[in-house]
């Protein structure tokens, strides 16, 4: 369960079998405006997982979904989007966490294996394999007894994404992800899970308020520690990059030993 404290999720009133359907259609409405970035509507999602409801009915459940705090209603469309409230009921409840497959594995341990010479190999290649999976922001942070480092790539990827073809906002982002020494501040929180999801105003920075932030940590027996962070939009693929973070998480504090 990737809960972070002071955030509550809201529970949906247990009304047994319609309780279950409303779950099944926030999960498709989730999955769809993951992969599409387009609101949608009820027969965007009755012709995509063929539910056995009319577009009526799916409407009267988006509208229960809006009540509770799940999906939000743009004032441009008819569809509905995730509300931050709806990604973490998604990431706590309904998410399915999908497992490397075995030729992404052997991908990412041949690089660590034929790249990774000295320790700063490892973070850069690090954040290279992180961004260039995801198409997302990565960040390496690194501390110890007497340094500090950072290493980023794959800034030029926040520009890929429908949520940012607006420059100002756009704009915002980067400017952040310029300011190394506040990022370390945000994502060197302690925390006991060992990947940790930040969505929207959990951020807590308003430039941050389109994005989710992911962030694994490792460490070593010698007090050598640090985090790994993608940043990207809310709409992440979760159930992807999650397990992504976790191996690579493994594979850092293993590695980290050699040197």
């Amino acid at each position: 369960m990737y809960r972070v404290p002071g955030i509550r999720v809201i529970e949906m009133p247990p009304t047994a079998d319609h309780d279950s359907r409303r779950k099944e259609i926030l999960l498709a409405a989730i999955e769809l405006y993951l992969n599409s970035a387009q609101p949608i509507s009820s027969a965007i999602l009755r012709k995509a997982r063929s539910i056995d409801l009319s577009s009526a009915s799916v409407r009267n459940v988006f509208s229960e979904l809006e009540d509770v705090g799940y999906l939000t209603h743009p004032h441009t469309s008819a569809g509905r989007v995730p509300t931050d409230e709806g990604y973490r009921f998604y990431i706590n409840v309904l998410m399915k966490k999908k497992k490397l497959n075995k030729e992404e594995i052997n991908f990412i341990d041949k690089i660590y294996e034929l790249k990774v010479k000295e320790l700063d190999d490892l973070f850069f290649e690090t954040s290279k394999i992180m961004s260039d999976f995801t198409h997302y922001a990565s960040f390496v942070c690194f501390f110890d007894d007497e340094t500090q480092r950072v290493y980023s790539q794959g800034g030029r990827y926040i520009l890929e994404h429908p949520e940012f073809s607006d420059v100002r906002k756009a704009h915002r982002v980067l400017e952040v992800l310029e300011r190394k020494e506040e990022l370390m501040d945000l994502l060197d929180q302690n925390f006991s899970d060992k990947t940790r999801v930040y969505i929207g105003k959990e951020c807590k920075c308003p430039q941050m308020e389109n994005c989710s932030i992911i962030v694994s940590a490792y460490e070593d027996g010698n007090n050598r520690r640090g985090r790994l962070a993608l940043i990207g939009p809310k709409r992440m693929a979760y159930d992807k990059v999650i397990p992504l973070m976790d191996y690579i998480s493994d594979v850092v504090t293993r590695t980290i030993e050699r040197f």
